[in-house]
């Protein structure tokens, strides 16, 4: 019987994480070309209904995305925003008046019980629900009256890498959607990627000598 011999390579740490890291710029591209416009159809049906408020829930590194999407939302709209707790209605049954605010959920897998809850909650309470997920057939995407899918592929490594900024971008067009932009300006994004990834042998470098 004859031993197998490992791959050296498939064992390296980091090499699923640094394979993802490497997809971005396709990911990017991905969502400007084929997401743009179900993103810009799910803007102009959000702002239709004239939001008054908007509160956005996520978790980790969607809480991220989150917060930034909050920025732009009171930035560029005018729009006053919040993060929510998610546990005032999981745990402890608030039930607010949510008529015309809009819920924005956002959740690489869309499966986290907790969120799907809140969004479940939320949409009962009269609130507009967007759920924005990496996943079009999970459950929070289900439970929300709209959804956007950031199109980033399956995502291995434990660390956020492409989903994280497909989330950036995805909330990006979303918000310029609501304000009757196009999003023109994240155009030159994936390009801009490659740029910074074709310098990995420089950063390497870098560290090198400066570690």
């Amino acid at each position: 019987m004859s031993a197998t011999i490992p791959d050296r390579h498939s064992e390296q740490p980091g090499r699923i994480m640094s394979g993802e890291i490497v997809e971005q710029p396709a990911v990017l591209r991905r969502i400007l070309d084929e997401g743009g416009p179900k993103i810009r159809e799910i803007a102009e049906a959000v702002a239709a209904k004239k939001p008054r408020f908007v509160l956005l829930t996520a978790r980790g590194t969607s809480d991220n995305a989150a917060l930034y999407a909050k920025y732009l939302l009171e930035v560029r709209l005018g729009i006053p925003c919040g993060l929510t707790s998610m546990s005032t209605t999981t745990a402890y049954g608030a039930q607010p008046d949510l008529t015309d605010v809009l819920v924005i959920t956002v959740s690489q897998s869309g499966g986290s019980p907790d969120l799907v809850a809140s969004t479940k909650a939320a949409r009962e309470a009269g609130a507009i629900t967007l759920a924005v997920t990496n996943n079009a057939e999970s459950e929070l995407a289900a439970v929300s009256e709209f959804h956007i899918d950031v199109l980033a592929g399956p995502e291995k490594a434990l660390p956020a890498t492409k989903t994280y900024t497909a989330e950036l971008l995805s909330l990006y067009l979303f918000v310029e959607g609501l304000r009757g932009g196009d999003g023109a300006a994240a155009a030159a994004l994936p390009d801009l990627a490659q740029r910074i990834l074709a310098r990995g042998a420089e950063v390497k470098h870098c560290l090198l000598y400066t570690s």
